[in-house]
């Protein structure tokens, strides 16, 4: 068994922050930790379908200092509607290539290839932590 594999175990709850349930985030956080050893903001009073909080943990975590980069292991990726950020999910590797690792009420957790991903929403855009 793999790490992926208990990743897609993960079932969706909504204010999640564990492997026993998580939104977005939450698993955007567990994975993050597990491939980079650090731990992200919980923003555990942010509710899923609260774009305007969501967009407001977002640029925390860019001020945290997060820009837009290449898609890695471990990068955020972040979906955008105008200026709203409206749903997170993380790049892993899964069958030998880059892929985004997300989940939602609908689906629970799920990878799919970054163009698979990419073709799904309108703008999404990688963000990783910049040098210190």
């Amino acid at each position: 068994m793999t790490m992926l594999d208990d990743w897609l175990r993960v079932p969706y709850v909504a204010y999640g922050r564990t492997m026993a349930g998580a939104d977005c985030w939450g698993l955007v956080r567990i994975v993050r930790h597990a491939l980079r050893g650090e731990w992200l903001p919980e923003f555990g009073a942010v509710a899923p379908d609260d774009k305007a909080k969501m967009t407001g943990a977002a640029g925390q975590v860019v001020a945290a200092g997060f820009a837009e980069s290449a898609p890695s292991p471990g990068a955020i990726a972040a979906v955008w509607r105008g200026p709203l950020c409206l749903h997170v999910g993380i790049v892993i590797e899964a069958d030998g290539r880059l892929a985004v690792l997300e989940t939602n009420r609908a689906t629970g957790p799920r990878w799919l290839r970054l163009a698979d991903f990419s073709a799904r929403y309108l703008r999404v855009t990688y963000h990783d932590k910049t040098a210190p």
